[in-house]
């Protein structure tokens, strides 16, 4: 990778960057805040970003790592605490810290592998062949348990004029946050939402909305909408400014929830033998997005969500005594 500043560093506001790197074809954008008594960084990545991105933007910004108080995850994910270890090695003074809920599966790429990427493998029959497997498990790096967690209300002091607000995002993870700068009416905020679509650095539909938790992540986007922001952060989307545009991309994030779970309704209700998981997947995903056609099983993560959200309403129902899990409308 290039350390050249306009690939590597992308200014935000004064004493705020964003470390820019890739994941599996898709931007990765890691941000680094500044005050005068130290410094945040929002994420570590992958376990290989460590030493390919963070630490080349570091030296190309001409600052100490040892001047590094606090790491925050936003949530777990593979490229959000892959760098856990590889940071404390190199900032050990630095307080790596996470959502309480989501503690459990940052420990270790044994938990987050258990817990997230093959939670689907018993009831539903999808899960990542072994090479992909062994990518996650070695991308998730070294265990590294948390030295801190935040339920969110939490205030970070980088310095005089330099605090920073925890809040709580969840709805891709349950322990899901997101910074605040208030002064700067900015939010860094993670994968917290998603849009319609996550877009390859050549700029091609990716991958689809990766949301777990259907009520979490539709709350997440009206507690967005209505905060007074001017700058928005993900870390694989383009930096919003401006109010309207943060306002379109928290609406496009709750459109895609909405046509999610009316294409899954209608799939359901045309089968009266019901549906598995991966049907549905494979059934809806054109439906809802232009990405390759093998990443429709990637849907498995919101499909879960919306199975779980559609039985808790009383709309849908598993079949009883199927394996793989196949589910029917309740409504029939």
């Amino acid at each position: 990778m290039s350390t050249g500043h306009t690939e590597l560093i992308c200014p935000v506001f004064e004493d705020t960057w964003i470390l820019r790197g890739e994941v599996g074809g898709r931007p990765l954008q890691l941000t680094l805040l500044r005050g005068s008594e130290g410094l945040l960084l929002l994420d570590t990545g992958c376990a290989s970003d460590v030493e390919g991105l963070i630490v080349p933007a570091f030296e190309e910004l001409k600052l100490s790592l040892s001047d590094l108080r606090w790491i925050v995850n936003t949530h777990c994910d593979v490229d959000h605490q892959g760098g856990n270890a590889g940071m404390k090695a190199r900032a050990p003074s630095a307080i790596l810290a996470c959502g309480e809920a989501d503690r459990e599966t940052i420990v270790s790429p044994e938990a987050i592998m258990r817990r997230r990427y093959d939670a689907y493998r018993e009831a539903h029959g999808i899960f990542y062949g072994e090479e992909a497997r062994q990518w996650i498990l070695k991308e998730s790096g070294a265990e590294q348990p948390p030295d801190l967690t935040f339920a969110g209300g939490e205030r970070l002091r980088l310095g005089e004029g330099r605090e920073l607000e925890i809040v709580p995002l969840p709805g891709h993870s349950h322990g899901h946050l997101g910074v605040y700068d208030r002064a700067n009416r900015a939010l860094f905020a993670g994968d917290a939402l998603h849009g319609s679509v996550y877009h390859g650095l050549d700029g091609s539909e990716a991958l689809c909305p990766t949301y777990l938790y259907v009520p979490e992540y539709l709350r997440t986007a009206d507690f967005v909408r209505e905060l007074p922001l001017e700058i928005y952060v993900g870390c694989h989307w383009p930096v919003l400014r401006g109010r309207s545009a943060i306002v379109e991309f928290c609406d496009a994030s709750r459109a895609f929830v909405v046509n999610a779970e009316g294409s899954i309704l209608e799939a359901l209700e045309a089968e009266p033998d019901g549906l598995t998981l991966r049907e549905l997947c494979e059934r809806c995903g054109p439906r809802l997005g232009n990405w390759p056609d093998a990443v429709h099983t990637e849907l498995v993560f919101a499909f879960n969500g919306h199975m779980e959200d559609l039985q808790q309403r009383g709309l849908a129902e598993p079949v009883a005594g199927t394996s793989p899990v196949r589910y029917r409308s309740a409504q029939a």
